[in-house]
């Protein structure tokens, strides 16, 4: 059967496919008049007409934006239709451009898409231009406010739900809209968000609509999605927070606004991350959740997507789409109050307690077998910092130096993430392989193994009571791409770029390693077994993961002698060996004598033209040094068949020939010691060693060069042999000393031992052997003078001198007549040393005589720098103000509650009233908020406004009250303080606190601590809030008020005495005393009451540190100036004089 036609009513066949809809492009005439402007935008029911009254209008005001309405004819033209436009001032719902309003719903009414878009053009455009003149934005806001009555708000929200192929209707309305929102600097923002049932209406989805085609989309006809973008950002930026929060948190907006953002033009993407970060990023007043709900997980993905973006060509001075989307991921990921970083606790997971009581019994029983979670986070780790450590794993940090970089800073601000990160991301390993991926895998593992470990493994004031899992300390020092094969692979592949590589990522990891082994001996922790256990299993698995000592011997042996740069790597790896793992370097048999007397060899010939390699040959001929200084078998005084000079005379070759600058310390030192090991100079602490024999040394190759190399074969020779038999030498010096008639003295043995050599030399025949005397008759006769100025006896050097000359080239008994010379210099090498007054410090004109020398003190100034610390109650009045828009974290975690508790020690009444009432209404606002630990902060804000409500009219709070209260805010803020109990249990013993007494003063001072050994940490605490506690007269009378303790001051002062108590905490006790003197009669009270006069004096007598001692000084000559000084010379009956 075939098909049926379809018929008509009339019978006729009648086509099923829909009819072709034609666009015809509207008419327009030019504009002259008002009159003419009000006749065209009349309303018809004509659709041709309407369009062409519309089109006109258009034309008419694009001519006047492409002049800036500058067009004085035109303008008046528009003014006076305004004008004409204008409703009555006394309509209750006054409409703009009625006709303009009834043709949009006659249009909507109709179906008519060409007037549905023609309207919110002509709108957009007109708008624009009003915004332009101050003159006529009455105009603007009355047609925004036309705008949002509840016709327009349909048909807007009919056009913004027009289909997706109709983007001529729906880019004209958020071109409108946007334009709205942003007129007269966001006037009607506010309103206008009210009514986003329909201005919202369908943006997630026209942010959706993208431009399609080969071409790159124009700026001046731009998509659906730009518009849609455009408009959500002007929102954004003329917003209230709340409003601003509400927008954030629609979830389809958000998502859909980063969904296409690597296809969006350069200029879009531009003012996207400059919007999103001025205006959600770096908005203060924005909460931290709100901004957390833009940045999620997968908008940061997308955001990072952008380092590949290809649309932009900048210019030069301009910066990259890759370089803004890079700042904005830096500050976004990298600063907590942009809503995403939250405060991990470091090593330790998120699920566990680091201060859980296990018994000490079961401690020492099952060490770490007894902490339940040791062991339980192989495999994964839960973190606080949920988006990041998702976030992460998208990065791709070997292919871009800019991910590299944020991946690593998130990891410095969030070390939690690395071992989660590492664990869930094995997509790429450390397997030896030259490419450019490798290289930026291996510059990438080399910057996260430098990150610093956390202060004491969390983020705490002190070292928790149980130490951090092992698994996440080692994957913080030697993440698990970097196993045992792929290192071992890596140093011994023929790349050199390969083996420098894990050379040097194992130098840092070795060096992290000891860092974190010193953080596990720290002598504050209470459970020292299992933290000692703990660092024994991190070597262990360290030793387990990183190649053997014999690979890296290897390793070493094969670098080329020209590689200098490898060659330090290299030695400096196995000196950490040597001196962080020696357990492990002592397994194999490691003879660095070959490779220090290469080293040596190649800086004495001078075979290094390169300053920076000199440099680099010294480091590492300082790592061979304390490699040797390792291993008792070290031939110093052995010359190889090689060399024509022993280790030890080459090494003072190279301090004599190394140029000026550069710093050869070490070197000095390790021949000191094996100077005096072997008995070349005498042991006694005050001689300076072979600083005489390198200063003549270094005098006589610069005044004689050729001369210099004669010397060193004789005093190879002599050092050799007053090594290898010291005994002998020394009794030859006893010998001079009875010869010259001397009851004591004594000179280095190595003279005695050239001496003794000296004869031979001189029996020697040939134009050689004399010019070798000459040369050592220069040398010989500044030795001895350095000697003399060095300390040793003159008369035996004198007699020393004399035996020598009769074996010197001196013909005409010149040598013999000059003698040792006397009032030489140490020009080089500086001795004594300088112990000229340090910056800051002079002598004063007061100071006492003693022995001839002046006594040294610091000046007022440097006095100041050392002791004077800011005002911690220093009056901050916009907190009244700032406060309000903080969340509770906020709140507590950034001050503001703080700068609020100071504000009740300020003069004025008003002032303290009103933080009176905002700090019980902060109170208020943490306690219904989810903080922590909202109940202690609510209890400690209550009881302080409790105390201060019936005092608040009499005077300013006591400073030490507020001063306690801003200092235990922090206390409570981390549970894991040693000072939580204390103060929790003095918040619990009633609501008020006695305005007479200091706080928590008795139960630091004269009780033990609840947790652990912290009475020093508490000690610092308690002084740091005594400090900021006194400001002024009233305060003082608190600190010198007699108690059944003592005085405050006095109990300090005896604190201060402690002989365990160490430099830190001694300097804040005179912090606490300078702060005193700042006040009036301060000085003059401390001396009547206390005799801070003498203590200083007492104390400054008895100090070893003379920086200390003259703060000590410093401090007494001040209090004696800022005293009444009249009055104490009364007091004391003229006894009192400085």
């Amino acid at each position: 059967m075939g098909k049926r036609s379809s018929r008509g009513p009339d019978g006729a066949i009648v086509p099923r496919k829909r009819q072709k809809v034609v666009h015809e492009a509207p008419t327009s005439e030019e504009i002259h008049a008002s009159r003419q402007l009000q006749q065209l935008l009349s309303f018809s029911q004509d659709p041709v007409r309407a369009r062409h009254g519309l089109q006109s209008f258009k034309l008419f005001l694009d001519e006047l934006l492409s002049l800036d309405g500058k067009d004085g004819d035109r303008f008046r033209i528009l003014r006076g239709f305004l004008d004409a436009a204008k409703p009555a001032e006394d309509d209750e719902n006054p409409v703009y451009l009625p006709e303009v309003m009834q043709t949009w719903s006659y249009g909507g009414q109709t179906n008519n898409d060409n007037i549905m878009s023609a309207v919110p053009v002509v709108l957009a455009l007109l708008l624009k231009l009003l915004s332009q003149s101050l003159d006529t934005v009455q105009y603007g806001l009355g047609i925004c406010r036309t705008l949002l009555q509840k016709r327009q708000q349909e048909l807007i929200a009919r056009n913004l739900a027009a289909d997706k192929g109709k983007a001529f209707i729906i880019s004209p309305t958020l071109r409108m809209l946007r334009e709205s929102v942003s007129f007269d600097g966001g006037a009607i923002a506010r309103p206008l968000f009210r009514a986003r049932a329909s201005m919202l209406k369908s943006l997630a989805r026209n942010m959706g609509i993208v431009h399609v085609g080969d071409e790159a989309e124009d700026a001046k006809r731009p998509s659906t999605r730009t518009n849609a973008v455009l408009f959500f950002l002007s929102a954004l930026r003329f917003l209230h927070p709340e409003a601003k929060k509400e927008l954030l948190s629609q979830r389809d907006i958000v998502a859909a606004l980063t969904r296409d953002v690597k296809q969006d033009p350069p200029y879009v993407v531009r003012e996207l991350l400059a919007g999103l970060r001025s205006h959600v990023l770096l908005d203060d007043k924005l909460p931290r959740e709100a901004k957390a709900s833009l940045l999620t997980t997968s908008t940061l993905t997308r955001l990072s997507a952008l380092y590949q973006y290809r649309l932009d060509t900048p210019a030069e001075d301009e910066p990259s789409i890759a370089d803004i989307a890079h700042e904005f991921l830096m500050t976004a990921c990298t600063n907590p109050s942009c809503g995403v970083l939250r405060q991990d606790s470091g090593f330790y997971p998120r699920e566990i307690d680091p201060n859980a009581a296990i018994p000490s019994a079961q401690l020492d029983d099952l060490g770490l077998e007894a902490i339940v979670w040791m062991n339980k986070f192989k495999n994964e780790v839960p973190v606080r910092n949920y988006a990041l450590s998702n976030f992460v794993l998208n990065l791709r940090p070997w292919s871009s130096i800019k991910q590299a970089e944020l991946l690593t800073s998130i990891f410095r601000v969030a070390p939690e993430i690395v071992a989660p990160y590492f664990l869930n991301n094995k997509s790429f390993t450390f397997e030896p392989k030259l490419s450019a991926t490798w290289i930026g895998y291996a510059a990438f593992l080399f910057n996260t193994v430098t990150l610093p470990i956390p202060d004491y493994f969390c983020r705490s004031t002190g070292f928790p009571e149980l130490p951090p899992p092992t698994s996440i300390v080692i994957d913080n020092i030697l993440p698990p791409p970097l196993n045992q094969k792929a290192l071992s692979r890596c140093l011994a592949n023929k790349s050199n770029m390969i083996s420098f590589f894990a050379t040097r990522i194992l130098v840092v990891a070795i060096e992290k390693l000891d860092a974190a082994i010193k953080m596990h001996q720290d002598p504050s922790h209470s459970s020292k077994t299992v933290w000692a256990e703990a660092a024994r299993r991190l070597v262990d698995e360290f030793c387990q993961r990183s190649p053997g000592i014999k690979d890296m011997i290897n390793a070493y042996r094969s670098i080329p002698e020209g590689d200098v740069l490898q060659r330090e790597a290299a030695s400096r790896l196995l000196r950490l060996c040597y001196e962080v793992l020696p357990q492990v370097a002592l397994m194999a048999k490691f003879d660095v004598s070959p490779f220090l007397e290469t080293s040596l060899g190649r800086l004495s010939k001078q075979e290094v033209d390169d300053c920076r390699d000199t440099a680099l040959s010294l480091k590492e001929l300082e790592n061979l040094l304390a490699i040797a200084g390792y291993s008792p078998g070290m031939r110093w005084f052995a010359a190889s068949e090689a060399l024509s000079l022993s280790p030890f005379t080459l090494l003072l070759k190279v301090c004599v020939d190394t140029p000026d600058g550069v710093t050869l310390e070490t070197i000095r030192q390790v021949l000191n010691f094996v100077a005096v090991e072997q008995q070349l100079v005498p042991a006694d602490e005050t001689h300076p060693g072979l600083l005489a024999l390198l200063e003549a040394l270094q005098a006589l190759r610069q005044s004689a060069p050729n001369s210099v190399a004669l010397v060193w074969p004789f005093l190879d020779n002599c050092l050799t042999r007053c090594a290898n038999a010291p005994v002998k030498y020394v009794e030859k010096m006893q010998d001079l000393v009875n010869e010259a008639g001397l009851s004591g003295g004594s000179v280095s043995p190595i003279a005695m031992a050239m001496l003794e050599q000296l004869p031979f030399v001189a029996a020697k025949e040939g134009e050689g052997a004399r010019t070798t005397l000459r040369a050592l008759g220069r040398f010989l006769p500044k030795f001895l003078g350095l000697s003399a100025v060095a300390g040793e006896s003159k008369p035996l050097l004198d007699l020393l001198f004399s035996k020598m000359v009769t074996h010197l080239a001196d013909s005409k008994g010149k040598l013999a007549k000059a003698g040792v010379p006397e009032g030489l210099r140490f020009q080089h090498n500086p001795w004594p040393p300088v112990s000229e007054a340090r910056a800051g410090e002079t002598k004063h004109p007061a100071a006492s005589q003693e022995n001839g020398k002046s006594e040294v003190i610091l000046d007022a100034e440097t006095l100041e720098n050392t002791l004077h610390t800011p005002d911690g109650l220093e009056a901050d009045n916009s907190a009244l103000t700032k406060w309000s828009t903080k969340t509770a974290d906020e709140l507590v975690d950034e001050g503001y509650l703080t700068s609020l508790m100071a504000l009740l020690v300020s003069e004025h009444t008003s002032i303290r009233k009103e933080a009176l009432v905002n700090i019980l209404k902060a109170a208020a606002k943490i306690k219904q908020s989810e903080y922590d630990e909202k109940e202690q902060v609510w209890l400690l804000l209550s009881e302080l406004a409790e105390t201060a409500r019936d005092h608040i009219n009499e005077g300013p709070l006591p400073s030490p009250l507020a001063s306690f209260g801003c200092h235990a805010l922090n206390v409570l803020r981390d549970p894991l303080s040693s000072l939580y109990p204390k103060v929790n249990t003095f918040l619990t013993r009633g609501p008020l606190w006695n305005l007479d007494r200091l706080p928590l003063v008795d139960e630091i001072l004269s009780k033990e601590p609840i947790v652990g050994d912290t009475f020093y940490a508490q000690t610092n605490w308690l002084l740091g809030y005594l400090i900021d506690g006194l400001r002024t007269p009233r305060d003082l009378d608190l600190f010198h008020k007699k108690r059944a303790k003592g005085p405050i001051f006095e109990r300090i002062l005896a604190l201060a005495v402690n002989p365990y108590l160490r430099l830190p905490l001694r300097t804040h006790v005179l912090r606490l005393l300078y702060r005193a003197t700042c006040i009036e009669g301060g000085s003059t009270t401390l001396t009547t009451r206390f005799g801070i006069l003498n203590w200083l004096e007492a104390r400054q007598a008895s100090s070893t540190d003379s920086s200390e001692a003259a703060l000590y000084g410093a401090l007494r000559w001040r209090i004696w100036e800022t005293c009444d000084q009249g009055r104490l010379k009364t007091w004391s009956r003229g006894g009192l004089e400085i």
